[in-house]
């Protein structure tokens, strides 16, 4: 071929192209198997820690759950509603729900003192 030849290429230039574009696709298949390792992983971790999670909530509602129902029983025809007022939750909001359940048995118990 002639040196003023636009379309040809030496095999050098191909040889670099070919490099290139097998870079790019390398790149791109890591890339591809890294987010899908990545993806599997978060979802493996998501069941089997979801399901302890819950299993905890679970016995921690059940337990709290209890003790409110034993001390509603406990109070079931006397006057104290202002014990389980809206006030008593805003003024406790960020508080551990097990020491509002605490608090709560312990103004139940002064309450049946006074009786």
């Amino acid at each position: 071929m002639e040196d003023d030849d636009i379309w040809a290429s030496s095999d050098e230039d191909v040889a670099t192209y070919d490099r290139e574009i097998a870079q790019r696709e390398w790149d791109k298949l890591n890339m591809n198997h890294g987010n899908e390792g990545y993806k599997e992983g978060i979802s493996e971790a998501k069941e089997e820690y979801m399901q302890e999670g819950f299993d905890r909530g679970y016995k921690e509602g059940l337990e709290m759950g209890k003790a409110i129902g034993k001390l509603r029983g406990i109070l079931c025809g006397i006057d104290v509603q202002h014990v389980f007022s809206k006030e008593y939750f805003q003024d406790n909001k960020d508080a551990d729900p097990r020491l509002i359940v605490k608090q709560w048995e312990e103004k139940v118990q002064s309450l049946l003192v006074k009786l």
